[in-house]
């Protein structure tokens, strides 16, 4: 490999490392580290500054090294929005940052330096930056010109440079968030008045975000209810809302049913309302009434009760786990490190599972007056074929593949683990795509999407996203293998394409999630990077892509980063979060068409507006996109004398149409023809005409007043509501006329109506 130029630098922070090992003060840590800034800092050279054709975010004007920072300390943090190592690395950047501020004297930039090809367009940056709530400017560095420049060799690096924009440390990896703090800590003292106090032109980038009236932000994971039956108020579709840190429940239809945490970031028990989530992806059903759901940014997977209507922590300390921790503790007690989904598999006991089992004895003589099994026999018998919950996890944080074991379960080769406990079952925790007929020899990168074939052999699929392949888990025996993607070399992390094909001749692009459907055979994956959603046969092995019309209009679906899937139980169907669409799409897989899965607040319970006058006769239209026409007009009840309508002012009115779920769909259902359908003045005229054919019987009509007053002493409003039916039929002109009149009286309430068809 060839020298860098921060080689020097590289190796004066190891012997750094090494001597604050034997420190046991502060006042000694800090002297090391200035003897080593006076040493590093008398010998490098200026780095380059950035090229001026580069794209930038969460800046107004590009930033230069020698214009914007010569007098500043500069953290450069070289990442990928798909790596989980560069993701943990945010919160240390996040932590620095509260510390020392622009005016500080400190400067984060973070250079983006693309792994995949869909990761160098700086479209597909913003949305990251706005995903991971990234405040700090990031430049697009897509050619990795800059990052060859500085010989920097893996992600995350964190380049810290002094005034004069000289290298001082080099940091690889994750995890060195005190060594962050030190070390800036102590070069902003130590340079004390050299250190800039001047501001920059940072703009955070808030239009990537969704626009305020949709319900969801990013959402990363869904999950059909296996145990729904349709009952009222019972969940249908669980969705992970992950920019807005919370939990949606909805019914079939897209309404909410509950809300689970959001919408800021914390991590909190408790009130579904007050419960605190950040970034949660995959969601799993354990029962009707219970919702795991993997707490990623909390490091945690937590617990739905929506019969008490609680969240809880079911395994996690909210602390991510450290390296090398292959589990073993209980619940809440066993860290976790970046579970990015979860499947439940249920399991009689596996006590046999690794070798055959040898054939029974021959059967003693059989006394006749005892029973054929005997019953302690029978009691053993059913104890080992009950089932045992097991609840898988993609830990993406640590490249592995965890159990948490919900019943006292023997596991493979004759492994006995208690209720509660939580181990990994696969993966070495080395970043790779080794396969093994040995679990923890295997290997994953980044498994991020989890699906469970039952049956005789059951297994479960992993979307392995860095290694962009799909790669399947034996659940009788551990062996791990590849289905399809990737590459035979289990070092090559870059075996990336978008190819339909056999097996490893396949290509994906950072596949997030994967969906099996045990009618039809066929496991759905979403090839997120490649902004597509495909379907493999599992016995050849064959990679298709989908390509699906939209039902609305039969253009093409277009996805944006999907990633997750859900597929129903009848295999009609596939539920699509399509991320950085800010939507969940229904994809029909017979007819392969795709619509919008209409999430949406339910509309405010309706109550009938008071003074409420019932018109006698009903309104026809005609179901054929026919029009209706309404004349109105208020007048006063003659035992009115001294009250009249005030001269001037606003006479107001508004029509509401609602259908017989009482939704209002004034707009939605009707045009209003040269019209409005509210007015400040009497007389009035409407002219509404059906969008559209409909199906729909009849609609109630709201034509509500707020009239303006006045008698000999005082002024005063007056308002009612004349409500009647609108009857849809085929059989009425294209045209319906009527004439409405209405006498009020405001002292006794005796309002009546008069009408006449025209």
């Amino acid at each position: 490999m060839e020298s860098s130029p921060l080689d020097f630098v590289a190796q004066a922070c190891m012997d750094l490392t090494d001597a604050m090992s034997s420190v046991a003060s502060e006042a000694d840590r800090d002297s090391l580290i200035i003897n080593h800034i006076k040493k590093v800092y008398s010998i490098v050279t200026p780095i380059d500054d950035f090229k001026k054709d580069l794209e930038w975010v969460n800046v107004s004007e590009q930033i230069s090294l020698s214009q914007h920072c010569a007098d500043k300390v500069v953290v450069l943090d070289f990442w990928t929005y798909c790596c989980i190592n560069c993701y943990h690395v945010l919160p240390d950047l996040a932590h620095l940052e509260n510390i020392y501020s622009v005016e500080n004297g400190l400067v984060v930039i973070g250079v983006h330096c693309a792994k995949f090809s869909n990761e160098k367009d700086s479209a597909n940056i913003l949305a990251a930056v706005q995903r991971y709530n990234i405040h700090h400017p990031v430049v697009n560095d897509a050619d990795s010109l800059f990052w060859d420049a500085l010989g920097i060799r893996c992600w995350p690096t964190l380049l810290v440079l002094g005034p004069g924009n000289k290298p001082m440390f080099i940091l690889t990896g994750e995890g060195h968030r005190r060594e962050l703090v030190w070390y800036v800590g102590a070069a902003i003292r130590h340079f004390g008045s050299r250190v800039s106090t001047a501001s920059l032109p940072i703009s955070p980038s808030n239009y990537i975000k969704s626009k305020d009236n949709e319900v969801l932000y990013f959402p990363s994971k869904v999950a059909l209810n296996p145990f729904y039956r349709g009952r009222p108020e019972e969940p249908f579709l669980a969705i992970s809302d992950t920019g807005h840190h919370r939990v949606l429940l909805t019914d079939c239809s897209g309404v909410i049913l509950r809300i689970i945490g959001g919408p800021d970031p914390g991590f909190k028990d408790g009130k579904l309302n007050e419960a605190k989530l950040d970034s949660p992806q995959g969601v799993c059903w354990l029962s009707s009434t219970v919702l795991a759901v993997c707490d990623t940014n909390n490091h945690a997977v937590r617990t739905v009760h929506l019969d008490d209507g609680t969240v809880e922590v079911l395994v996690g300390t909210g602390q991510q786990a450290s390296t090398g921790d292959l589990g073993g503790k209980w619940l809440g007690l066993q860290a976790l490190s970046s579970p990015w989904d979860a499947v439940l598999y249920t399991t009689p006991d596996m006590d046999m599972s690794v070798r055959p089992q040898l054939p029974p004895p021959p059967p003693p003589p059989l006394d006749q007056n005892a029973s054929a099994e005997p019953k302690d026999e029978v009691k053993d018998k059913d104890k080992k074929d009950e089932k045992r919950r097991v609840l898988l996890i993609a830990c993406a944080g640590s490249h592995q593949i965890w159990a948490l074991f919900l019943d006292n379960t023997i596991w493979w080769k004759y492994k006995s683990f208690t209720e509660g406990t939580c181990v990994c079952i696969a993966g070495s925790g080395v970043e790779a795509a080794r396969n093994s007929a040995y679990p923890n020899t295997a290997a994953f990168a980044q498994p991020s999407g989890l699906t469970l074939r039952t049956g005789t052999n059951p297994e479960i699929f992993i979307a392995d996203s860095e290694s962009s392949s799909i790669r399947r888990l034996a659940l009788a025996t551990g062996q791990v293998s590849t289905l399809c993607g990737g590459d035979r070399n289990p070092l090559n992390l870059f075996a990336f394409g978008d190819v339909d094909d056999i097996g490893v001749e396949a290509k994906f692009q950072h596949p997030l999630g994967v969906a099996y459907c045990d009618n039809n055979k066929t496991l759905y994956v979403a090839d997120t990077y490649n902004h597509k959603v495909k379907k493999v046969e599992i016995g050849p092995q064959k990679v298709t892509t989908m390509n699906p019309t939209m039902i609305e209009t039969t253009d093409p679906a277009k996805f944006n980063e999907p990633s997750g899937l859900s597929a129903s139980n009848d295999g009609k169907y596939l539920y699509i979060a399509d991320t950085n669409n800010h939507s969940i799409k229904i994809l029909n897989l017979a007819k392969n068409v795709c619509q919008e899965f209409k999430v949406r607040l339910p509309d405010p319970k309706f109550t009938e507006p008071e003074n409420l006058i019932l018109y006698k006769n009903d309104l026809f239209v005609n179901r054929k996109c026919g029009n209706l026409i309404i004349y109105f007009n208020v007048s006063l009840d003659s035992e009115t004398k001294n009250v009249k309508f005030t001269p001037g002012a606003p006479q107001n009115w508004h029509v509401c149409i609602r259908d017989d779920n009482n939704k209002d769909v004034t707009l939605d259902d009707f045009e209003f023809v040269a019209c409005s359908f509210k007015g400040t003045k009497l007389p009035g005229r409407v002219e509404m005409k059906l969008k559209q054919r409909t199906d729909k019987t009849h609609y109630r009509l709201y034509l509500s007043f707020q009239t303006a007053l006045c008698d000999a002493a005082v002024c005063f409003s007056h308002s009612f509501t004349i409500r009647s039916t609108i009857l849809v039929r085929e059989s009425v002109k294209l045209v319906e006329s009527y004439k409405i009149t209405c006498k009020v009286n405001p002292v006794n309430r005796s309002d009546k109506t008069e009408q006449n068809k025209t």
